[in-house]
C-alpha cells in the first residue's frame, strides 16, 4: 500500500497532476517542486501518466528516496541520479520502466540518495533539456522548494510547477508555468464506524425483533381505547370559520450588483464585422500568464499575430490564459497555419485547433509610412517593454493597428480591459481587421 501524502491522499494529488498535464504539452523539461516533496512527487506522476499516452516521460527524484518514486523500482539498491552525475553511470542505465506504462520511466536518487547543490547547478541539465526537446519527450524533476541551487536548476529548464506553496522563495525569479495549490477533492468514507456498527448489530440482533413485536402490541391497545371512547362520546361541534385578512407577499430585496464588474461596450466598428479576421488557431491554455508568454517567446518567429487572452473558462470563473496565433478571414487559412505548426513540431500532431475569435482590444495604431514593417516591430516592442503582449495587423490603407487579445464574445475581454486600463491605456473593443505582417 502506498504511504499517504501529507496534506491529501496520493490519488488526489496524482489526479491534480493529470488535470494540469495539458498545460505542459509544449514543454520538455520541468521542475516539480514544493516545501512538501511527497505531494510534488504524486503530482509529477499524475502528469507523467497523462503525458505518457502521447510521448516518453521520465520522472527523476532530486530529493532522495522519495517513497512514491522509489516504490516503483523493484531493485533493492538501484543506480540513480547521483551515480550518473558523480560517477559517470549512463543515463540509460538509471531509467526504470514502469510496468504497464511503456512510455513512462523513473530515475531514483541513486545508491547515495543525498542530492547536493553541485548536482542542481550542473550544466548537464541544460543539455538534457535540449535532448528531451529534440526527442519530443518530457523530463520531470521532483525537487524540494528550499534546495540549494534550485534557482540555477529551474533556469536551465523550461520552468517549474509549484505544488501547495504560494511562492517559491528560493527562486523568486523562476518561471512558474503551472500551480497546483490543492489536491483534487476526494470522498472519505468512515469505514471504521461501519465496522463498529456491524459488530454491535451482531451482538444485539435479538433486541430489534423484540422491540418490533412490542410496538405492534402497543399500537393495538391504543387503537382499541380510541374506538371505545368514540362510541360513547357526543359528537364534536364543527369549528366556526373566521374571516382573516390576506397577508401580503413580502417585498423582494432589490437585486445586488455583481462585485468587481466592468462595463464592456459593444464593438465600436460593427460595420466591419463581415470583414473581420475571425479565424485563429488556439495553441494552448495556461493557468499562468508566465506560462503563456513563455510559449510565445519560444516560438514567436513561427507565430503570426500571437495573442494572450485572459479569460474565465470554468464555473468558478478562474482566469486562464489562452494563446492563439493567426488572424484570418477564411477558415482554410487558419487550417493551413495549424498544419504548418504541427509539421514544424511547434505543436504535437493532435494539439491545437481552429476557432473563431473576431474581437480584440484596439490599443494603438501606426500610420502609413515608408518602412512600415520596421515601424510596426518597434511599436510592438515598445509595449513588450512595458510587459504588455500586443500584435499588429496591417490595414488596407498601408498603416497598421495594434491589438491585444482575441475573443469570441465581448464579455471575455473584461479581464484584459481592466488590466490595460490599470496600465493607463484606453483600449476599445473592436472587430479586428487586417493581416499579419
Amino acid at each position: 500500500m502506498k504511504p499517504p501524502a501529507s496534506g491529501g491522499r496520493p490519488v488526489a494529488w496524482e489526479d491534480a497532476g493529470r488535470q494540469i498535464a495539458p498545460l505542459l504539452g509544449s514543454y520538455s523539461a520541468i521542475v516539480v517542486t514544493s516545501s512538501d516533496p511527497t505531494p510534488a512527487a504524486h503530482v509529477a506522476l499524475g502528469i507523467a501518466h497523462a503525458e505518457s499516452t502521447q510521448r516518453r516521460v521520465v520522472v527523476a527524484d532530486l530529493v532522495g528516496d522519495l517513497p512514491p518514486i522509489r516504490s516503483l523500482v523493484a531493485e533493492e539498491d538501484p543506480h540513480g541520479i547521483t551515480d550518473s552525475f558523480l560517477y559517470g553511470v549512463s543515463l540509460n542505465k538509471i531509467g526504470y520502466e514502469i510496468p504497464g506504462s511503456p512510455n513512462l520511466y523513473v530515475m531514483p536518487s541513486g545508491t547515495d540518495p543525498s542530492i547536493d547543490e553541485q548536482i542542481f547547478r550542473s550544466g548537464r541539465w541544460k543539455k538534457l533539456a535540449a535532448g528531451f526537446t529534440e526527442a519530443g519527450a518530457l523530463l520531470l524533476l521532483v525537487a524540494r522548494a528550499d534546495a540549494s541551487g534550485l534557482a540555477e536548476l529551474v533556469e536551465q529548464v523550461d520552468g517549474a510547477v509549484l505544488v501547495r506553496d504560494q511562492e517559491l522563495a528560493s527562486a523568486p525569479g523562476a518561471l512558474i508555468v503551472a500551480r497546483v495549490p490543492t489536491p483534487t477533492p476526494t470522498l472519505k468514507l468512515p469505514l471504521h464506524r461501519m465496522t463498529e456498527r456491524a459488530a454491535r448489530w451482531k451482538q444485539q440482533r435479538w433486541f430489534y425483533p423484540a422491540l418490533a413485536a412490542g410496538a405492534v402490541v402497543l399500537i393495538g391497545v391504543i387503537a382499541l381505547v380510541l374506538l371505545l371512547v368514540g362510541a360513547f362520546s357526543e359528537p364534536t361541534p364543527q369549528p366556526t370559520r373566521v374571516a382573516t385578512r390576506p397577508v401580503p407577499a413580502p417585498t423582494p430585496p432589490p437585486p445586488r450588483s455583481a462585485a468587481d464588474t466592468i462595463y464592456i461596450a459593444p464593438p465600436a466598428n460593427v460595420r466591419d464585422s463581415a470583414d473581420a479576421a475571425a479565424f485563429t488557431v488556439e495553441l494552448q491554455v495556461a493557468n499562468t500568464a508566465e506560462g503563456a508568454n513563455l510559449f510565445i517567446s519560444k516560438n514567436g518567429t513561427a507565430l503570426p499575430a500571437p495573442a494572450v487572452s485572459p479569460v474565465p473558462i470554468d464555473p468558478e470563473r478562474s482566469t486562464w490564459y489562452r494563446v492563439t496565433a493567426g488572424a484570418y478571414t477564411a477558415k482554410y487559412q487558419a487550417d493551413s497555419l495549424l498544419h504548418v505548426l504541427r509539421n514544424s513540431h511547434v505543436l504535437r500532431d493532435s494539439a491545437g485547433s481552429v476557432t473563431r475569435a473576431p474581437l480584440a482590444l484596439l490599443v494603438d495604431s501606426v500610420p502609413t509610412q515608408g518602412g512600415i514593417v520596421d515601424a510596426v516591430r518597434d511599436a510592438v516592442q515598445k509595449y513588450a517593454g512595458r510587459g504588455m503582449s500586443v500584435y499588429a495587423l496591417l490595414q488596407d490603407d498601408g498603416g497598421a493597428r495594434l491589438y491585444a487579445g482575441a475573443f469570441a464574445k465581448a464579455d471575455e475581454s473584461a479581464e484584459l480591459t481592466r488590466t490595460l486600463r490599470g496600465a493607463g491605456l484606453k483600449p476599445v473593443l473592436v472587430y479586428r481587421t487586417g493581416r499579419a505582417p
